[in-house]
Parts: C-alpha cells; sequence; structure tokens
C-alpha cells in the first residue's frame, strides 16, 4: 500500500501508521490464503467491516483489523496453527502458554504492539489481527442471560489458571484457582469455557455472538446467522476484503446510522506499535523510560 502520510476525512494519517497498517494487511493476505485453501469463511468485522464499506480500507483513527468466523471454521484454522510460519504466528490459549484471551490474534514477529498493561504479560505482543468466533446464543432473553454470566463466570476461571495473581473476587473463584493450580498441566480449563461458548450449534435462524471474546454488548451486537450465508468481496486498500453480502443488515443493527464517520477511541487505548523492532525491546524501553507513555497519550 501507499505508505505515504496523508489526509483522510480530515484527520491526519501518518507515515508510521502506515507501516502498521501495511503489516496487518499482510497478516490478513496470509489468513486468506490459509482459509481459501483448506475451504474456511472469513469475514471483515466491526471497524474493519465499516471501513470496507464506507472507506475501502481503514477508517482513518483506526489501528488494527478486526475478522469473524462461525465457530466450526474458527476451530478448524486453530488446528491448522502450524501454517502460519515464521514471520507469522497464529496465537491464542493452544499456541502459546501464558496467552488466555478468547480470541485467535495472528501476529508479525520482529514487531510491536505493546499494551501497557500487558507488559508483564508472558505472551507475545507483536503487531496483531484479531479473529473471533461466532457462537449461537439463546434466543430467549432469560436464557441467554444465564449463558452470559456463566460465560463470563469461566473466562474469569480460565484467567485464574494462567494467572494465579488475576482478581479473585470470592471463595469460589479461589478454590477453583487453587484447583487449577495444581491440574493446570493435565486440565486445560481453557477448553471447557470455550466448550460451553459453542454449546449451542449454529443454524440459519440462530442469533449469534463472539461470546469467547466479551459478552458485554450480546444486547445490542448480536445478529442472525443467515446474514453470512453469502461473501462478496470489496476493495480495502490494496486488496479484496470478504465481507458478508448483507453487510448493510448487519451494520444497521450494531451501529445504526454507520455510513456517518463518528471519531471514537480505540478499544483499545494506548498501544505502543514498532514496525522494526521486538515487542521486547520495546517493553526494555518502557521499563527503562526511554519511551514515555505519557508523550504517547498526549
Amino acid at each position: 500500500m501507499n505508505l505515504e502520510a496523508e489526509e483522510r476525512n480530515g484527520y491526519f494519517v501518518s507515515h508510521e501508521t502506515k507501516k502498521v497498517w501495511d503489516i496487518q494487511l499482510k497478516m490478513v493476505k496470509k489468513l486468506l490464503e490459509v482459509c481459501k485453501k483448506h475451504n474456511l469463511k472469513v469475514w471483515a468485522d466491526s471497524g474493519t467491516l465499516i471501513g470496507a464499506v464506507r472507506h475501502k480500507g481503514f477508517i482513518p483513527w483506526d489501528d488494527d483489523i478486526d475478522m469473524i468466523m462461525m465457530r466450526n471454521d474458527y476451530n478448524k484454522l486453530v488446528a491448522l496453527a502450524d501454517e502460519f510460519e515464521y514471520p507469522y504466528f497464529l496465537q491464542c490459549a493452544y499456541t502459546e502458554k501464558g496467552y488466555a484471551r478468547g480470541h485467535i490474534q495472528i501476529r508479525y514477529e520482529g514487531t510491536a504492539a505493546v499494551l501497557p498493561g500487558d507488559m508483564d504479560k508472558p505472551f507475545d505482543q507483536s503487531i496483531f489481527v484479531d479473529v473471533f468466533a461466532y457462537d449461537a446464543v439463546p434466543k430467549d432473553y432469560n436464557q441467554r442471560t444465564k449463558y452470559a454470566a456463566k460465560v463470563e463466570r469461566l473466562r474469569r476461571w480460565a484467567w485464574c489458571a494462567l494467572y494465579p495473581s488475576f482478581q479473585i473476587k470470592d471463595i469460589k473463584s479461589f478454590l477453583v484457582n487453587c484447583f487449577l493450580g495444581v491440574f493446570k498441566h493435565v486440565c486445560n480449563f481453557y477448553s471447557v469455557f470455550e466448550e460451553y461458548c459453542s454449546k449451542y450449534p449454529i443454524g440459519d435462524d440462530s442469533r449469534i455472538f463472539p461470546s469467547s471474546f466479551t459478552t458485554s454488548f450480546i444486547e445490542d451486537f448480536a445478529v442472525t446467522a443467515a446474514w453470512y450465508k453469502e461473501t462478496i468481496y470489496v476493495p480495502f486498500e490494496d486488496m479484496q476484503m470478504p465481507i458478508p453480502k448483507d453487510y448493510d443488515k448487519i451494520l444497521t443493527a450494531q451501529y445504526g446510522d454507520y455510513m456517518t464517520p463518528v471519531k471514537a477511541p480505540s478499544m483499545h487505548g494506548c498501544v505502543v506499535f514498532d514496525t522494526e523492532r521486538s515487542y521486547k525491546d520495546v517493553i526494555a524501553d518502557i521499563k527503562s523510560g526511554k519511551i514515555d507513555l505519557k508523550t504517547l497519550n498526549e
């Protein structure tokens, strides 16, 4: 892609941002290559879907790419992790010890995308692309509420298994954490969490949502599986991006008037990007004071 700085929609996009975007596009192309080879379906999601439709590329103030898959295809992709060879790395709880997020992140090694809150966590923090799994959720509001509550409880326990110091707020969580501390090498509790997230099979009329990522927006962002039945390709920077043919139904249901730009902060907050150095070097510079996070936030 063109790496020169430019103004888009009244927003200045720097050369450094373009370099980050370029690496993220490389990862998406690799993802699409693997998915095509194995007949897996994947689509742009959230802000990336809006960007594809409204900007034919990134939303100017966005700093990441979000992709979505149905759970069955998502699980198949996890099993194909070895096809993401250096500099690509398919990161999930099953491919890297210490990683506990509820979704895949494709990483580009030799780079950095460091969230200050993650600096002491023992996993790869290279530039990434998010890949989420859609799961079917109960149609009945009361059942859906109970489902969401259990998902969050299992998520907390899964985190406790990997991070013993994770906020343990009740005795039940403490006891589960102790159990997992003893058995985590033979009992992958994370799989229990994912199995519950995906307990309902997906049909055309299913209400679907990326439960393993969060249930915070389950009432506003759940959509219908049939809207993903057909795929089209649209321009996205220097490539063709797969999106659901019924994108308008999806985006209208989730965002309302999605064609009117609204500058919103990144969900990730302050991310320290570096396209030429490893996250380990960047973290060392943050901790030594060579990189001032306050300056980056200004």
